[in-house]
């Protein structure tokens, strides 16, 4: 028995001096966890460009003045942000409301409406669509949130056009006329009337303006169309027959109806309007003295730029353009030669003017309708 116990404790003592001289057995290493990151990239949208429809009056696009100058705003804005640009042409005040319509069915997203006549029209469609973004060309202080009114303060120009022409005319009498009488072809018409008497006052001279009378501005001469190029030259005619040797046509391209009269008889200037006409009307560049560039493109197209690039609109103002913001101002004829010491006076008058030093307008035409 007692051998069996020995033989059992040498047999256990063993296995233990087996285990404790075995190698110790290694830990496999934890395995590594990798989190997995995914970055979340945001999906960029395209943003499509806008839809802008203009309504011509019915002078149209080709008109090398007013209607061209919008359509050259809405141009560049296509050029300059993509912008989906196409127009509708007037033929009479008829088409108004059923072509700003159109331009709305076609979900358009900018209407331009062109030309004070279209105003009742502008207002109605303005008014039915608060959607639509408006801009109104010579349509201004309606203060409605999807509308900008474009104005110009046009007797600013052109009372640099009246008194350089009183300088160079050389029988004392000068003309103006005009489609329709409006606030807005007032302000071209009273500006050269008091730019005419300013140099009368500083030359001691008594140059005459036909046709405009700013104490009966309602019966400025006029034709009673946008685009009558006979009525243009039979009314430009008579004043010529009166003894006027300069015109200041206030009709758009109809006005160039004065120069082919001069043309014809050999004397005479005329004062372009709207955009330069020495280049958009260079077959009568040699009778053009100058232009009162209203530059309604720089207006549209700024107009655009903050639709298309920030989203916004500055509707219920007006954008008004002026000598000091450069939205108009005169453009001298360089083939024309005038005296050093004119053009310098034309030149000093639009700094006070531009200050606000001088002002353009006569007494009645700014109680009327600069009181704002």
């Amino acid at each position: 028995m007692k051998k069996l116990l020995y033989v059992l404790s040498v047999l256990v003592i063993a296995s233990m001096l087996l285990v404790a001289c075995a190698p110790a057995v290694e830990e496999a290493p934890a395995e590594e966890v990798v989190e997995e990151v995914v970055e979340e990239v945001e999906e960029v949208v395209e943003k499509e460009p806008m839809k802008a429809c203009l309504v011509t009056d019915s002078a149209g696009i080709g008109d090398r003045s007013f209607n061209d100058a919008v359509w050259m705003g809405l141009e560049n804005a296509e050029k300059d942000f993509g912008t989906e640009i196409t127009y509708i042409e007037s033929k009479s005040a008829d088409d108004y409301t059923p072509n700003l319509q159109a331009c709305i069915d076609a979900e358009s997203d900018v209407v331009i409406c062109v030309g004070f006549m279209m105003g009742d029209a502008c207002i109605a469609a303005v008014e039915a669509n608060p959607d639509v973004y408006f801009m109104g060309v010579d349509i201004y202080g309606l203060g409605m949130d999807n509308f900008i009114g474009i104005d110009a303060y046009m007797e600013q120009s052109s009372f640099l056009a009246g008194y350089l022409g009183a300088g160079m005319s050389e029988t004392g009498k000068m003309g103006t006329w005009t489609g329709f009488v409006g606030p807005v072809v007032i302000s071209f018409m009273d500006g050269f009337y008091m730019g005419a008497m300013e140099y009368n006052n500083v030359h001691g001279t008594t140059v005459e303006v036909l046709g405009y009378d700013p104490k009966d501005m309602e019966n400025a001469a006029n034709i009673g169309s946008w685009d009558d190029t006979d009525k243009g030259r039979a009314i430009s005619e008579t004043q010529m027959d009166n003894g006027a040797d300069i015109i200041y046509g206030v009709c758009g391209n109809v006005s160039t109806a004065a120069a082919a009269a001069m043309q014809e008889r050999g004397y005479g200037y005329i004062f372009g309007m709207d955009q330069d006409w020495t280049i958009t009307n260079p077959q009568y560049s040699d009778q053009i003295l100058g232009s009162a560039l209203k530059n309604m493109h720089v207006a549209v197209h700024e107009i655009m730029m903050f639709l298309e690039e920030e989203g916004t609109f500055a509707g219920g103002k007006d954008y008004i353009l002026t000598l000091a913001n450069n939205g108009t101002s005169l453009a001298y004829n360089a083939d024309i030669e005038v005296p050093a010491e004119l053009k310098a006076e034309v030149d000093a008058l639009a700094v006070k003017i531009a200050s606000g030093e001088l002002i353009a307008g006569s007494p009645e035409f700014m109680a009327a309708y600069r009181t704002q």
